[in-house]
């Protein structure tokens, strides 16, 4: 194979190597106390997945949700050392990186999706030398690159795009080393996607999903003349499906291949292979190596030393042995003794799972063999009992783990080992170098940092935080089971200094809690649930904070069944600090067998019955409610605010009233966005509103709508939009709003703020 030896280019850009780091944010309707001095906003850690919600006190800022990562805001690649994965100073790149390889002077070029690396403007495709400077490379790809290969004739490009450097291009081209300008003297072409490439000597092996090269039959594989481009006629090698993976033995006399296919062909016709196959270089004749894999195989390395091949995907076994998701096979076709036991994963919430963790299956991205060491990447949490989040090194002399435990924050798509002792890691991570925290983690308020001290990890989503009335315990809420392994169904008290699990605090309840508030010693939840303890709670329940003992408390909610209905749960609940009212909010059409029409009630806080004077004017559209999805009481008890199912209305009403003769529904004023509320605060006479919606009504009753992505703040007193907003990004948006002495903490499913990477937290101004 060739060895990349490139000049280093005279013209560099300076990048920005400071990384900028995501900050944290609260949504809760118990009183909290903030901290006189808060970090830069900039210095705030993030996670990898969804804020749910967040609290704030003392020195710490506790952050809830649907993720299993916390760290430092590093961007989508980086460079990190072969000994203990601690990563350099970089420019930060601003998406995803798929592919890499080593520029032969201890840089990199890297391909993905990214538009900026640091100030530069590089769409696709950018080089970056050993000191983290972006020189002049700039290719410009149409699309997706998903292979590099540094050849003689120039930097070889494959993937779905169309052009380079605005010229046409398809799937395959080569580009000069310097500048990125198309190698017209290189010519090759696709009709479908190229996912591999690799090369030795003067040939160029190529994978993907195409069926023709060059409009001439060649399905899945070809082998390429590495100067020209030009087709090797005598290579007769073919997949009967996509080719994901490429990979050559190393005296370059067999080509390694995997992907999705289940038969090969060469020049005597086709043979069954099961996802991994191999073919003589001399001809593309298909060998007796055929292990079997029982799912897609997407990465391929060789043992230079001993010709051991090792194969990563999603697959769980390789010829019937069980190897999830890796295996090593030898040149004999046998499967080794190697078995790193990946396991557990955390992905991303899209559009669905609301109220838990969306289901995620680990795989093995890609992988690489340098100086006995295979370096592993994609998404995994465990290597047997051992935490290895998403990246991993084991010696290819007896399979041992290494201490290389550089942590990423998500899926590793690419990695590459440079001469200078460097491991170069992209994929669709924003961090490394952080902590794995699931579920629920704490901030140092002063350093915006991760509180190593506090540990209360969950097997699934904590949605909803409150603490208890002498401060002491943290109460979780969500859809997990447990609660650092131990047994706590969907409601937990941890102590608030280190998340030890409260050993007296034990309820059993048998479906999801939503949301939960706590006032004067009480513990208030509303959810999915029907039983706590074994004894009717529908939907609602009222503990004793300090042994979970169930009250007599009922508030019983009953509504349609169904997915988003759940039989009348109570989606959302809040408590007056006097613990003397609560007020519900869910799809509800009774309560206590009294017919509650609006899908918001307000009830005692003793007994659970209903109190005389209710609140209303909730619309309904299309079918979907009337019900109030999201609540909010004032700090001072004064006004609740609510936002619906649909049409997405906001409201305020007179939480100390209620309704009376002059007003009886209660409502002080209703305005609108085009996404319902998900986070909720209210600070110095703005009321702050997080949505997965992109614009708001000017004010009550305007017809005037005014965009606001994911976020919008109103004045109080009126309901009148307020100008000015940051932008935040993802189909989810923003989930939680609290305050800080530095500004809003807000948290949600966002990747970036104002266009400024900052995963799942960030502090805004007011």
């Amino acid at each position: 194979m060739w060895a990349t030896a490139t000049p280093a280019p005279a013209s560099v850009v300076p990048a920005a190597t400071t990384t900028t780091a995501a900050t944290t944010t609260v949504t809760t309707t118990t009183t909290t106390t903030t901290t006189t001095t808060t970090a830069d906003p900039a210095s705030w850690w993030g996670t990898n997945g969804r804020v749910s919600d967040t609290l704030v006190s003392g020195n710490r800022v506790y952050l809830a949700g649907g993720f299993d990562y916390v760290g430092p805001t590093t961007g989508y690649g980086v460079p990190v050392d072969t000994a203990t994965g601690v990563r350099a100073a970089w420019p930060v790149i601003d998406g995803p990186v798929d592919v890499t390889v080593p520029d032969g002077s201890g840089g990199w070029y890297v391909a993905g999706r990214f538009k900026r690396v640091g100030t530069a403007y590089r769409p696709g495709a950018a080089r970056i030398t050993a000191d983290g400077l972006v020189t002049a490379w700039n290719p410009r790809p149409g699309s997706q690159v998903r292979a590099i290969a540094a050849t003689p004739a120039g930097i070889v490009l494959g993937g779905d795009f169309l052009s380079l450097a605005g010229m046409p291009a398809a799937h395959l081209a080569a580009v000069d080393p310097e500048l990125g300008a198309v190698v017209t003297t290189w010519s090759a072409s696709t009709n479908a996607t190229v996912r591999a490439l690799v090369g030795a000597g003067g040939a160029l092996y190529a994978g993907g999903d195409f069926t023709t090269v060059d409009d001439q039959p060649h399905s899945a594989l070809v082998r390429l003349d590495a100067l020209t481009g030009s087709v090797d006629p005598l290579f007769a090698g073919a997949a009967g499906g996509a080719v994901q993976a490429v990979a050559l033995s190393p005296d370059a006399s067999v080509v390694y291949a995997g992907g999705t296919f289940t038969s090969v062909s060469g020049p005597s016709g086709q043979v069954a292979r099961s996802r991994l196959a191999a073919f003589t270089t001399d001809g593309g004749v298909p060998t007796a190596w055929a292990p079997a894999s029982d799912g897609t195989v997407r990465a391929l390395a060789v043992d230079p030393d001993t010709g051991t091949v090792y194969a990563g995907g999603t697959f769980g076994t390789v010829s019937a042995v069980s190897r999830a998701r890796i295996a090593a096979v030898g040149a004999d076709g046998a499967v080794t003794a190697f078995n790193p036991l990946l396991s557990g994963c955390n992905i991303r919430h899209t559009t669905g799972y609301a109220h838990s963790n969306p289901p995620c299956s680990p795989e093995v991205a890609v992988l690489q063999v340098r100086d006995g060491v295979l370096y592993v990447g994609g998404r995994f949490g465990r290597s047997g009992a051992t935490t290895r989040h998403d990246a991993a090194a084991f010696l290819t002399a007896g399979g041992a783990l290494t201490a290389w435990n550089p942590t990423p924050g998500d899926r590793v798509n690419t990695l590459a080992v440079s001469d200078g002792g460097r491991v170069y890691l992209g994929g669709e991570f924003t961090s490394v170098n952080g902590q794995v925290r699931r579920g629920v983690a704490a901030l140092d308020a002063t350093t915006g940092q991760l509180d190593p001290t506090f540990s209360a990890d969950t097997d699934n989503e904590v949605l909803d935080l409150a603490l208890s009335t002498d401060r002491t315990r943290l109460f979780l809420a969500g859809s997990f089971l447990t609660v650092r392994g131990v047994s706590r169904p969907r409601l937990a008290s941890v102590v608030a200094s280190t998340g030890s699990v409260d050993g007296v605090f034990k309820p059993v309840v048998n479906d999801n809690v939503l949301s939960i508030a706590t006032a004067q010693g009480w513990l208030f939840a509303g959810g999915q649930f029907t039983t706590v303890n074994g004894l009717t709670r529908r939907h609602v329940a009222k503990l004793w904070g300090s042994s979970g003992a169930l009250s007599t408390f009922h508030a019983d909610t009953v509504g349609p069944a169904g997915v988003l209905r759940s039989g009348g749960m109570v989606q959302s609940i809040a408590v007056s600090s006097d613990a003397g009212r609560v007020y519900l909010g869910g799809p509800f059409t009774t309560v206590n067998g009294t017919t509650m029409p609006a899908g918001i009630a307000v009830v005692y806080g003793t007994t659970g019955a209903l109190h005389p004077r209710q609140l209303g004017g909730v619309a309904r559209c299309s079918g979907a409610g009337p019900w109030v999805t999201r609540l909010y009481l004032s700090s001072d008890n004064r006004r609740l605010y609510g936002g619906d199912v649909c049409p997405d209305n906001i409201y305020q009403w007179d939480a100390y009233n209620l309704s009376t003769p002059t007003r009886p529904t209660g409502l002080l004023w209703r305005t609108w966005c085009n996404g319902g509320m998900q986070g909720a605060f209210e600070v110095a006479g703005r009321f702050y509103y997080g949505t997965h919606g992109s614009s708001c009504a000017a004010s009550p009753g305007s017809a005037t709508k005014l965009a606001r992505p994911r976020f919008a703040a109103f004045t109080s007193t009126t309901g009148a939009l307020v100008s000015g907003s940051p932008t935040f990004d993802s189909p989810m948006g923003v989930w939680s709003v609290s305050a800080l002495p530095a500004g809003l903490v807000v948290g949600g499913d966002f990747t970036t703020v104002n266009g400024v990477l900052h995963q799942g937290v960030a502090v805004v101004p007011q």
